[in-house]
């Protein structure tokens, strides 16, 4: 949803226009509207907006002062002019101010939803390349980033937004693009959408006020954005990627108690409450990798979760459940289960199919192995590692190591080696005059020496050899 400004001297026209925007392009609203020009450049000054539809006549500012106005800070907001004099002066200058379009009243509706409808793209692009790529860049290290973006905007704090867990949250990913969305609105240009998160550098007027000044900016954003949570850190000397990493267990742990701030600054009972988070998501992952949950481990993941406020049990389960080693598929039919009746209660019952989950019905290899194995079946030949294939499963590279070893009898690299080898030993007798240096690249080696070298390991003899040797 995209916010105009409607700024429109006749009462009848400005009702009008905030009735009717939605109902003619569902992607706008009227967030505000301003009876002339002065009153208009006052609500920009304390709220941000997508475009401005306004009046060309008007007392005091009239629409092109205001277009004026707001191409000395901002040259690419989509302005849409509205004029009752079809004057070629007044187009003209409109025309020379970038504005967005310029129609005549009396309005004619299609007219207006279009203009509304190719607006909107104009927003959205202005939105997508909101995100600051200096923030983008010292979320990741790059030094020279994070100077320059310090030394326009410190001190300040670093903020990550996140919409609320929610069990057998299908909608996650849309509600993260949401809030982004919004967050842009709101905060660009120092504002970037990251995967799990949006991260926001808030400026504050000294070190000393950093965590009241971060505190109400976020508040306020929280107040006309419930579902948010955040978790929030300063910048002090040791940089942006060391405020990263004290704000995102402050945000994990916002999620994890439904509490919609949390500082890194924390009290007694947050430590305590973090502390027994990541014992409960270590003691979990354990009983992953060893592929079953003993009575003793269940009943100890029972019993810290009851020592949480009942309120919060809920969704420190859905934060367990979503932020640990398992399959992805699996975690969301065990999210599903987190649904109604008391809290410990369908905990259990979410842990127990997570559990069943790992194995198939009289099979002895679990879902996640059978599928990483027929994702490398077709892709063996691809750069492809066990960290980038984990990450397409959802699941870290320690657990599908830990579950490669368990249940093929074998590592993750000798499996994927015993697939090229095979292929490569089948081109060699199946095509007699490929070249060895093309079945090489046909099964993932670059470099024919070194596809020989192992091939020698392997089988014992060279590829040449091998070819010789079974050829009758």
């Amino acid at each position: 949803m995209y916010k105009a400004l409607i700024v429109e001297d006749e009462d009848l026209m400005r009702g009008y226009l905030a009735e009717k925007l939605g109902d003619l392009c569902p992607e706008w609203e009227a967030a505000a509207t301003a009876a002339d020009g002065m009153e208009a450049v006052e609500k920009l000054a304390h709220e941000r907006f997508d475009a401005v539809i306004t009046d060309i006549r008007m007392p005091g500012m009239d629409g092109l002062e205001l277009a004026r106005y707001i191409r000395r800070s901002d040259a690419q907001m989509p302005i849409l002019i509205l004029s009752g004099y079809d004057e070629f002066d007044y187009a003209r200058a409109a025309v020379r101010l970038n504005v967005f379009d310029y129609l005549l009243k009396p309005l004619n509706e299609d007219e207006l939803a279009s203009a509304l409808s190719a607006m909107a793209e104009q927003a959205s692009a202005r939105r997508a390349a909101a995100g600051s790529p200096l923030l983008a860049a010292a979320l990741q290290g790059d030094a020279e980033a994070e100077r320059t973006l310090l030394l326009q905007h410190s001190p300040c704090a670093l903020a990550l937004l996140a919409p609320a867990y929610q069990p057998a949250d299908t909608e996650r990913g849309s509600r993260l693009q949401a809030l982004a969305d919004e967050a842009l609105s709101g905060f660009a240009p120092l504002c970037v959408g990251q995967t799990e998160y949006t991260a926001v550098l808030i400026p504050t007027q000294s070190e000393g006020l950093t965590e009241t000044v971060c505190r109400g900016v976020l508040q306020r954003f929280v107040q006309t954005h419930p579902d948010c949570r955040c978790g929030y850190a300063a910048v002090g000397t040791e940089g942006v990627p060391s405020a990263l990493q004290k704000a995102l267990p402050a945000l994990r742990l916002a999620l994890a108690l439904d509490a919609p701030l949390q500082s890194a600054d924390w009290m007694y009972e947050q430590r305590t409450a973090h502390q027994q988070l990541q014992t409960m998501l270590q003691t979990l992952n354990e009983a992953l990798v060893q592929g079953a949950l003993t009575q003793e481990r269940q009943a100890a993941l029972t019993a810290m979760l009851a020592a949480f406020p009942a309120k919060a049990r809920v969704t420190v389960a859905v934060s367990l459940l979503s932020t640990c080693d398992a399959d992805a598929g699996v975690c969301a039919g065990a999210l599903a289960r987190l649904k109604g009746g008391e809290a410990t209660a369908v905990f259990a019952d979410a842990l127990a199919l997570l559990f069943a989950g790992q194995k198939t019905d009289g099979d002895t290899v679990s879902q996640l192995v059978r599928r990483s194995r027929d994702y490398l079946q077709l892709h063996f030949a691809e750069s492809i590692s066990l960290s980038a294939l984990a990450e397409h499963f959802g699941v870290t590279a320690a657990y599908l190591s830990s579950l490669f070893h368990r249940e093929m009898g074998r590592s993750y690299s000798q499996y994927l080696l015993q697939l090229r080898m095979e292929e490569a030993a089948r081109r060699i007798l199946a095509e007699p005059d490929t070249k060895i240096y093309d079945i090489s690249r046909a099964v993932g080696f670059y470099s024919a020496k070194h596809f020989t070298h192992v091939f020698g390991r392997y089988y014992g003899v060279t590829p040449n050899q091998y070819r010789k040797q079974q050829t009758p």
